[in-house]
């Protein structure tokens, strides 16, 4: 009903692969288990066994083994996606036959697949790959198309994005068949700021070269286990701000601020830092109720900046002059109590490793998150940034309680759905859909989203020409 007439948006090319397909990469290659394996001791306490694993009569532990259907239990989904990992070899005979294979029994009309090579992966090896794979979705004759996921972290994706227009340059069917960049995988650690020049610059050669335009796609606020949720929610507006076009997940912009009531989450004191500096300058009051507590704490937060920085270098100084490496457990006691039992250094720090600031989410707190969510979701209606929410992806690895996708339609986001891995979430696009009826989503809002499909695909939103 929907899959038939919805553009595929939001997919990974390999966590596509299913039972046929992973038994066909085990019997092209010998798989590297040792991949697999250590990851399911380390979460089960005891080896996999593999012996003939793809046997019919084994067809229930091949199940267990590489479609992830707990909720909320990250390390073992992660052996589900390094089971795949594992029985793939992603050469170029292989990303060909790959993109071909899944290419033909493509359901949707239109279908955009993301693949993330990893930074080994010398440059001349990486265009290969490129090519065979844009030739294999070719050779198959439908509308799939390639979008390739840079690497966040260092200067590597500039290195990427570069090669990428060069092969445009050089293979017909690259220009064709690549569509988008992607940043994917991690994304604690990586703030989008990094990367605002980066973005500039696609921009500004889409402008320039519109027949070699590719859209930026971005994975956000689906993990933010490294910071508070306002933060999480303020790197899906500065994603959306630096000129992302569609926006991947984003739960912590849409989750229910109750379901953080009384927890307590810790923050960097740099990302403190940023987090009420943007408070301040938007007018958006959330870690307190008034911006001169917000004052009050930054220029405290600021001063204890200082002086960790002060204390580090002294500390590193005190390692080389004496030829040691400093590996002193010693408490850090820097830094203020925030109001209201609102923030606080961590106790449990170290000289060299950047100070953690708690956050702890009040029923005062909460009230102010949640409009503070609200207030962002106004200006990315009003930047007309397009969110992909993958209903199975997101309950069975954010652990939400209440799909996000309620208050994006309340506050009239425009929204498409993805399956994400269905090979590894055992879903499609007609599951996704009827997961989003069967939560109360009306049927003329669930026609929307096949509409808002058709019209945001990555060449319609990077001005693609030719």
């Amino acid at each position: 009903m929907y899959q038939e007439r919805a553009f595929e948006l939001h997919t990974h090319l390999y966590g596509c692969l299913r039972e046929d397909e992973l038994r066909w990469l085990a019997s092209r290659k010998k798989p590297r288990w040792h991949i697999f394996s250590n990851t399911f001791e380390k979460t089960y306490g005891k080896p996999p066994d593999l012996e003939n694993i793809f046997s019919p009569s084994r067809k229930e532990d091949l199940r267990k083994y590489s479609v992830y259907e707990s909720v909320g239990n990250f390390p073992q989904f992660q052996c589900c996606f390094d089971f795949v990992i594992s029985v793939a070899h992603a050469d170029e005979q292989e990303v060909y036959d790959v993109a071909r294979r899944l290419s033909k029994r493509q359901t949707e009309p239109y279908a955009e697949y993301r693949m993330l090579f990893g930074p080994q992966l010398e440059m001349e090896d990486y265009r290969r790959r490129i090519v065979s794979l844009c030739e294999g979705f070719h050779s198959a004759q439908n509308d799939s198309y390639l979008v390739m996921s840079l690497w966040r972290g260092g200067d590597l994706a500039a290195k990427q994005y570069e090669t990428l227009l060069q092969l445009m340059d050089d293979y017909p069917v690259v220009r064709q068949r690549l569509v988008g960049v992607d940043f994917c995988a991690q994304e604690e650690g990586y703030p989008p700021e990094d990367k605002a020049d980066l973005f500039q610059s696609i921009l500004s050669n889409n402008r320039e070269y519109p027949d070699k335009a590719l859209s930026i796609l971005y994975h956000v606020g689906e993990s933010f286990q490294d910071k508070s949720v306002e933060s999480a929610v303020r790197w899906i507006y500065e994603s959306a701000r630096l000129g992302a076009h569609r926006l991947g997940h984003c739960i912590a912009l849409g989750q229910d601020p109750q379901e953080f009531l009384g927890t307590v989450r810790k923050e960097s004191l740099s990302e403190r830092i940023h987090q009420l500096e943007f408070e301040l300058a938007h007018g958006l009051a959330v870690s307190h109720p008034n911006e001169d507590e917000i004052r009050n704490e930054l220029e405290e937060l600021r001063q204890s900046s200082l002086d960790w920085q002060a204390r580090a270098s002294a500390s590193t100084a005190g390692a080389e002059q004496s030829g040691e490496v400093s590996s002193s457990e010693e408490k850090n006691a820097v830094g203020p109590a925030g109001n209201e039992g609102n923030s606080a250094f961590a106790d449990d720090l170290i000289y060299g490793t950047e100070p953690q600031i708690a956050v702890h989410y009040t029923p005062d707190h909460v009230d102010r998150l949640k409009s503070f969510q609200d207030r962002l979701m106004e200006k990315l209606k009003e930047m007309q940034v397009v969110i992909e929410v993958c209903p199975t992806s997101n309950q069975r690895i954010g652990a939400v309680t209440r799909h996000p996708v309620h208050r994006f339609l309340e506050n009239d986001l425009s929204i498409v759905v993805g399956a994400d891995d269905p090979g590894i979430f055992d879903t499609d696009l007609e599951t996704e859909f009827q997961i989003l009826s069967n939560d109360g989503i009306k049927q003329q809002k669930l026609e929307e989203m096949v509409e808002r499909s058709r019209i945001s695909h990555s060449a319609a939103l990077s001005g693609r020409k030719g």
